[in-house]
């Protein structure tokens, strides 16, 4: 599990296990997204399963599968929807974190300048200049 900070309320993170879950919970985190659909790798860990564990322990959980490689104008407004409603923090994951930040930095794009998201995701690992032009 990585904790991928993009901005204070959002975190992304690489594929995360049920044991995760109590340390999410413990580092402050109110929701999790996942953006991973199920079966996208042989034996990947089920969405239920996380979901389930992260309502055990009093979590929110929220479930917006992504095609990697795939973003659509409704992802982006449904993720929109979903981070401007969801209790903070939020802890987001997908395989690798990076479907997770170029979500957030699509819904950012009308209300904070390209280069400040640049930095904000690459400063978390992940460069999407390519997503920009």
């Amino acid at each position: 599990m990585m904790l991928n900070k993009i901005i204070d309320d959002y975190v992304v993170s690489d594929q995360i296990e049920e044991n995760d879950i109590k340390k999410i919970k413990e580092a402050g985190f109110k929701t999790i997204l996942c953006n991973r659909p199920d079966g996208e790798e042989l034996n990947q860990i089920t969405v239920k399963s996380i979901q389930d564990e992260a309502t055990n322990n009093g979590i929110n959980f929220i479930h917006q599968p992504v095609i990697g490689g795939q973003l659509t104008k409704k992802d982006i407004e449904d993720f929109t929807h979903h981070f401007k409603s969801a209790e903070k923090p939020i802890f987001a994951y997908c395989r690798t974190g990076t479907r997770c930040s170029m979500l957030w930095a699509l819904s950012e794009s009308e209300v904070r300048p390209k280069d400040e998201i640049l930095k904000l995701t690459s400063d978390a690992g992940y460069n999407l200049t390519n997503l920009f032009r």
